[in-house]
C-alpha cells in the first residue's frame, strides 16, 4: 500500500466508500474493515499505532450498535426494561450503525497511514492537474503547522512565566499565533516570488510521481469488487 500511486490509492478507497454510503449491510462492513485491518498491518504499520487509534473507534462502534439497538427497539418491537427483547430486526440495525463506523474508520486509516503527504500533493498536481498555486499553498500550510504548534507551547509557557493561566482556545493564547502565522505567511510568500515560484507558468518537475499497472489495478479491483458484491 505504501509504494501505490497516491490519487489511485485515493480512487480505489473513496469511490468505495461512496458506494458502502448507500449499502446497509453489516457484513460487508465488516469485511471490508477486517481486509483494511490486514493491509495496514501488511504495510507495516506499529501495531501500537493501530491499537491507539482503534481504541475509541471500536468504543464509538459499541455505543452506536446500542444506540442502533435501542432505536429499532422503540420504533416497534416491545422490550421489558429489565431484560431486553433481542429480535432480529434491532440486532441488525446495531450492527449496520456500529459497522459503519468502523468501516469508515478503517478506510480512512488506511488511505492516512500509508501515504506521504508530499507525495499526495505531487500526485494530484502531475495526475489530476491540481493548479501550482494550490499545490504551493498547501505544502506550505503543512510545513508552517509544526511551527504553530510550537509557537503555540511557547506562548503558553511565556504566559505561565508571567502567572496568566489560559485555556487551550483562550483568544488571550490564539491572538499572538495569529500575529506570527500572518507573518509568516507574508514571508514565505515573498520567499517563493523571489525564487521564481509562479502558478501561472508551466513548470518541470523535479520529482516525478509515475503511475504503472499495478496502480492502475487497485482502484479497478476495489471499485469493481464492491460493485460486483452488491449488485
Amino acid at each position: 500500500m505504501n509504494a501505490l500511486n497516491p490519487v489511485c490509492k485515493l480512487i480505489g478507497i473513496f469511490v468505495p466508500t461512496l458506494i458502502l454510503a448507500a449499502v446497509h449491510h453489516p457484513i460487508l462492513n465488516i469485511s471490508v474493515f477486517v481486509i483494511c485491518l490486514l493491509l495496514l498491518l501488511m504495510s507495516r504499520v506499529r501495531v501500537k499505532l493501530l491499537l491507539l487509534l482503534f481504541l475509541p473507534i471500536i468504543l464509538a462502534s459499541i455505543g452506536m450498535f446500542f444506540t442502533g439497538y435501542h432505536f429499532q427497539v422503540e420504533s416497534g418491537a416491545p422490550v421489558n426494561a429489565d431484560n431486553w427483547q433481542m429480535t432480529g430486526s434491532a440486532v441488525w440495525n446495531g450492527l449496520t450503525l456500529s459497522s459503519r463506523v468502523l468501516v469508515y474508520a478503517g478506510l480512512g486509516l488506511l488511505f492516512a497511514l500509508t501515504t506521504n503527504k508530499i507525495d499526495l500533493i505531487r500526485s494530484l498536481q502531475q495526475q489530476l492537474h491540481l493548479p501550482s498555486i494550490f499545490a504551493y499553498g498547501i505544502l506550505a500550510a503543512w510545513n508552517i503547522f509544526p511551527n504553530l504548534m510550537e509557537e503555540y507551547r511557547k506562548t503558553r509557557l511565556a504566559f505561565r512565566a508571567r502567572g496568566v493561566y489560559t485555556s487551550p482556545v483562550s483568544p488571550t493564547l490564539l491572538k499572538p499565533m495569529l500575529v506570527k502565522a500572518v507573518l509568516w505567511s507574508n514571508a514565505l510568500s515573498i520567499a517563493m516570488e523571489s525564487k521564481g515560484f509562479n502558478g501561472s507558468v508551466k513548470r518541470t518537475e523535479f520529482y516525478v510521481i509515475r503511475v504503472g499497472w499495478k496502480d492502475l489495478l487497485f482502484p479497478v479491483v476495489t471499485i469493481g469488487g464492491m460493485v460486483v458484491f452488491v449488485f
